[in-house]
């Protein structure tokens, strides 16, 4: 590891230890600070770990904006895993195509998207989903989450990958861009630069984190110390009211 390496998981471990009180997400009537945060993604890596997930394994989700999605990125972070967000826009044959095509170790999908993996093979991906109560082959993904918190970070270089998101079509077909720590990190960073963010800002989060913009604004705000409001989609009313509630800052747009 390159002694000017910084991942994913070092900015969450800066953050608890400069910004611990204060809020990180907001999302599912929860309010969770920062020093939660990094707590909540060790907790997850070491049931990750013990489903054997490591270093270069691909985590795929299927899921709206919530603490599950940021929690798994935050755990791949720690691990060397590598995140897919799977688009919930696509059809049942595109989203078999994400999955063959990053063959990952473990899904993680809401019940309210299990149609959409009809034409997908799972036969040896695990099998989470996000609801409390799930029924074989289906597990609650909050059963993985481990109170010790005992796996150690896993030495990883900011040039190793980070997430898969499947981009521009080639002959019919969306093609996985593999992002780096590095990459990513470094464009939140002239975002926070360029957008003249701080910890004081509050992103909502309207955009899905399927998408680099969504990942992006919300790297942006954890690179600041601030915080996002994370929204399963957009509606105007629900956005006004929750930023006012909040003190929303900031919103990104496509």
């Amino acid at each position: 590891m390159s002694l000017r390496s910084f991942t994913l998981h070092d900015l969450i471990e800066r953050n608890a230890a400069q910004h611990g009180a204060r809020t990180a997400f907001v999302a599912d009537g929860e309010r969770v600070s920062h020093a939660e945060f990094a707590a909540r993604g060790a907790q997850l890596a070491a049931g990750l770990a013990t489903a054997g997930v490591g270093r270069g394994d691909r985590v795929a989700v299927l899921a709206h904006n919530g603490l599950a999605f940021v929690d798994l990125l935050a755990a791949a972070a720690r691990l060397g895993a590598i995140l897919v967000p799977i688009n919930w826009r696509l059809s049942a044959e595109e989203v078999a195509h994400v999955l063959a095509d990053t063959t990952p170790r473990l899904l993680v999908a809401a019940p309210e998207f299990h149609a959409l993996l009809a034409a997908a093979d799972l036969a040896a991906v695990q099998r989470m989903t996000t609801a409390p109560d799930a029924t074989a082959p289906w597990q609650p993904l909050a059963s993985l989450y481990r109170d010790e918190a005992s796996v150690p970070a896993a030495p990883v270089d900011d040039d190793a990958g980070l997430a898969i998101v499947h981009t521009a079509a080639v002959g019919g077909r969306a093609r996985g861009a593999l992002l780096t720590h590095r990459g990513l990190l470094a464009a939140a960073h002239k975002q926070v630069h360029a957008w003249g963010l701080t910890a004081d800002d509050v992103q909502a989060g309207v955009l899905p984190l399927f998408h680099l913009a969504g990942i992006g604004m919300t790297l942006a705000l954890l690179a600041a110390g601030g915080a996002s409001l994370l929204m399963a989609r957009f509606d105007a009313k629900a956005v006004v009211e929750a930023s006012d509630v909040h003190g929303a800052s900031i919103m990104g747009s496509f």
